[in-house]
């Protein structure tokens, strides 16, 4: 079965590759760049949603330390992180599983209702932190008690922004011949710093090309961050910059000349 909205991976297990390692080039003349605003967004949501709740929401592994550094002194700030941890992974798995059962959602058309999907679910949690819980104007998470309703409001706010990023992240997982890192810009930096190594000293020219690659992630998350710390634009504001390019994102996913696309690896 083909579909021109999915990259041709060959071998006994491309069906599954497409469903779960999705392509942006299919649907981009630059597939990277788009990556790279979207990584942009994940950093900048990341840091927005630490300063209102004190937890991140893309940076998963962060939590896990939060986790277990606040579960006795302050179990309710250690159940934000937990929430954002479920959150995430549920909307990974959301993605996974549709493209699972259908060949539709892996297409342009499918991959743009996802991204529309993101946005509406950012939208949603906008409106439940403003109007329910926000620590910037008045309350920090550390006051918070166990069960109250500004508690569950935190949670329910943070689980669904976790949710779209989750969901931001696994719509594409590669870009041409470069894996993707919306939401986790450590692994990229890393790789990139071993890389670059590797190549002053080997002067090979792949690793040159994947050390430049590599380090665009990391770069492009710190500036979503710098957005939100070298600025005094709210949440509202904020999450409404991120619904908008993820919404044009979805706008502009149109199928290019799939002769012309590289597979995914």
């Amino acid at each position: 079965m083909t579909n021109r909205g999915v990259p041709g991976p060959e071998g006994p297990n491309a069906d599954v590759a497409r469903r779960v390692d999705p392509n942006a080039q299919p649907l981009f003349k630059r597939p990277l760049l788009v990556v790279l605003v979207l990584a942009g967004v994940g950093g900048m949501l990341d840091a927005d949603d630490y300063l209102t709740y004190g937890v991140f929401t893309a940076n998963q592994a962060g939590n896990m330390v939060l986790l277990w550094l606040n579960i006795l002194e302050e179990p309710g700030v250690a159940l934000l992180s937990l929430s954002s941890i479920v959150g995430c992974a549920l909307g990974i798995a959301s993605v996974v599983f549709i493209r699972s059962r259908s060949w539709w959602p892996i297409g342009d058309r499918g991959s743009r209702l996802l991204l529309f999907t993101a946005a509406i679910v950012l939208a949603v949690t906008s409106v439940i932190g403003g109007r329910v819980f926000d620590p910037r104007a008045e309350l920090t998470a550390h006051e918070l008690d166990l069960w109250v309703a500004d508690w569950w409001g935190a949670i329910l706010s943070i689980s669904l922004s976790a949710f779209s990023l989750g969901l931001l992240a696994t719509i594409f997982v590669w870009a041409g011949q470069h894996k993707t890192a919306v939401i986790a810009a450590t692994g990229p930096f890393l790789d990139a710093a071993r890389y670059a190594t590797a190549s002053a000293i080997h002067k090979m020219p792949e690793y040159r090309f994947k050390w430049r690659a590599l380090i665009a992630f990391p770069i492009a998350w710190s500036l979503g961050a710098m957005v939100v710390g070298l600025t005094s634009l709210d949440r509202p504001v904020i999450t409404l910059i991120a619904v908008v390019i993820i919404a044009l994102t979805g706008a502009l996913a149109r199928r290019v000349d799939s002769d012309n696309s590289t597979p995914s690896p």
